[in-house]
């Protein structure tokens, strides 16, 4: 028991930092980006400055990377979305590719992969033209880019930023 810190994974202790009502308020931030700190105060039985000095802990040690607003694509005249493997070019510089990537027009999410492919991107587009412009005068042309696989979503059955919290959360805030 001494030695049992040595065989925890970094996110079990991660875990251990948080107690149950930090864990509510992930969760509740989750649903609710916008809930004020009295609302919070509310719900887990705190007072407001209490809850502030936690959410504002939860930030500095990077629990709570930002707050944003999610924006539906289709309302916005972007109807294209597309996942890109990529195979990066061997020996190339992976912290110049990871930047390049980040970087096109339409990308949304880059991903680094272990397998027959090196990254996958989700990039969203207004019409197949953009796609395949930004596939052939973009991405294709990058030296460290060796070859790439386009796939075409139909649809998105779900999307979602919210990230799943420790089972024992679902008691207490269901």
């Amino acid at each position: 028991m001494l030695y049992s810190f040595l065989f925890e994974t970094k996110r079990e202790r991660s875990l251990n930092e948080l107690d149950l009502i930090d864990l509510q308020l992930l969760a509740m931030l989750q649903d609710n980006g916008r809930a004020s700190i009295a609302d919070l105060a509310l719900q887990v039985g705190l007072t407001a400055p209490t809850v502030q000095r936690r959410v504002r802990l939860l930030e500095e040690r990077g629990y709570i990377r930002g707050y944003t607003a999610l924006l539906e694509p289709l309302r916005l005249g972007l109807p294209v979305t597309a996942f890109i493997f990529v195979e990066s070019a061997a020996g190339c510089a992976l912290a110049e590719l990871d930047q390049f990537l980040a970087n096109l027009s339409g990308v949304q999410e880059v991903h680094r992969l272990v397998g027959e492919w090196c990254y996958l991107l989700k990039v969203r587009t207004a019409s197949p033209q953009q796609l395949e412009e930004l596939l052939y005068r973009d991405l294709r042309k990058h030296p460290s880019v060796r070859r790439t696989h386009t796939t075409l979503a139909t649809s998105s059955v779900r999307e979602a930023p919210r990230l799943n919290l420790p089972s024992a959360l679902a008691h207490e805030t269901a």
